[in-house]
């Protein structure tokens, strides 16, 4: 129909150019402020409410045309936002029959079950879940928040509670789970050989003598938060079901251990096991030997390590870093912080990030003279400072958004706002 004509059926919506309806819709769609940002806060105080509210409200989009109704799908179907016993899920195994192909990520999370929702009792949850699995051929992500052991647990007949999952890539487990169960880990199950992310949270009890039934071949992330570390356990997570063969993939590790766990162990078996330091780029732990560790990973990109010490890691920075992340307190004695900042040692570094306390930070507002040698050395060296603050607003940390929630998890950090720009 040629523009201009005076005829009332002509939308002006089928003439938008078909790539920018993308761009549009998720400029306006919810999923833009939520799933991409978790935090264990949003399951507690409701926001996924909202989120669901404002879903409901963008599918009025689709009823613009039916190109933008193609759109809109892949955005209501991305993230699956699922409580734990809620009756809905009953309708999402429908639906998804039909529109599961558009699905790429699902969260699974214990609500206040005091509302008014209406339940489901546990085998029926779980057999409507595992029923949604198969719908959904290409997801890439699951996240379940403290209802793994319940997902998982033995009481569960072996048919519903073993899933599988050979699309995922990205798998989360995180749940306040003491007692050790071997069925927590079940959920890698079949898909173990496709993951590449692994994130364990909170398991304060590490089963004993599990291996996988598969191996973790493709695995690159392995992120283990707030969760007592046994390093035997880890390893033969690791070397898999096969005493010859491992993940030799593995490029990041974050080790976060419990604070259950006041003596944390050394992870140097760990990083040795079959070379796996040798190929790390990214190293992230706290409460851990960090001289040991960087022995033992000499190819290193980024390395974490906001714990307060007083050793000096400096001597052993590998000469491949690029970003690097402190605790204050290693600025101190000043004069090793200058001396390294300047050699060739830090030749490739980029970035440096150093994570304060409220006394540091005050320390920084009166501009003390620790501090302005520090941004001084800094700038001769041609790397970019940025000072994390505790509770501080407004923090520029371009390209770190791989490590915000991390930072956050860290205990000395327990107010720590990241703003990425």
């Amino acid at each position: 129909m040629a523009l201009g004509t005076d005829d009332s059926r002509w939308s002006p919506t089928v003439h938008i150019p078909p790539e920018l309806i993308p761009s549009i819709l998720q400029h306006i769609s919810p999923t833009s402020s939520f799933p991409s940002l978790l935090s264990r806060q949003v399951f507690t105080d409701g926001s996924w409410q909202q989120y669901r509210h404002d879903l409901r409200a963008f599918v009025q989009f689709a009823l613009v045309c039916q190109t933008w109704t193609t759109f809109t799908r892949e955005i209501m179907f991305h993230t699956l936002i699922i409580p734990w016993l809620d009756e809905s899920i009953l309708q999402l195994c429908s639906v998804l029959r039909q529109f599961g192909s558009y699905s790429r990520a699902m969260i699974i999370f214990t609500m206040d079950t005091s509302g008014p929702m209406r339940l489901l009792n546990r085998n029926d949850f779980c057999v409507a879940l595992k029923g949604c699995f198969p719908s959904m051929p290409q997801i890439k992500k699951v996240e379940i928040y403290d209802t793994t052991d319940k997902i998982f647990a033995h009481s569960i007949p072996t048919q519903v509670g073993c899933f599988e999952f050979p699309s995922v890539c990205s798998l989360k487990l995180s749940g306040s789970v003491g007692r050790g169960r071997k069925s927590l880990l079940h959920a890698l199950g079949h898909g173990a050989a496709f993951l590449e992310t692994l994130e364990i949270m909170y398991l304060e009890t590490w089963p004993s003598d599990y291996k996988l039934p598969t191996r973790l071949g493709k695995l690159r992330s392995l992120i283990l938060q707030c969760t007592y570390l046994s390093v035997p356990g880890v390893i033969d997570l690791l070397r898999g079901p096969d005493e010859d063969a491992s993940s030799r993939s593995l490029r990041k590790l974050v080790i976060i251990p419990s604070h259950h766990q006041t003596i944390p162990p050394d992870i140097t078996p760990l990083l040795t096991f079959d070379s796996t330091g040798d190929r790390l780029q990214f190293l992230m732990i706290h409460r851990l030997d960090p001289c040991r560790s960087l022995a033992c990973c000499p190819s290193l990109e980024t390395f974490i390590y906001v714990s307060p010490t007083s050793s000096n890691i400096f001597p052993f920075l590998p000469r491949t870093l690029r970003r690097l992340a402190i605790s204050a307190t290693l600025l101190s004695p000043l004069d090793r912080f200058v001396v390294y900042i300047s050699s060739e040692r830090a030749q490739n570094l980029e970035q440096l990030a150093v994570a304060l306390k409220h006394d540091a930070y005050l320390a920084l507002t009166t501009t003390s003279e620790p501090f302005v040698s520090v941004t001084k050395a800094c700038k001769d060296a041609g790397v970019t400072l940025t000072w994390i603050v505790p509770g501080a607003l407004g923090l520029g940390l371009e390209r770190w958004d791989d490590v915000t929630e991390l930072f956050q998890t860290v205990q000395s950090l327990p107010r720590a706002r990241l703003k990425l720009t």
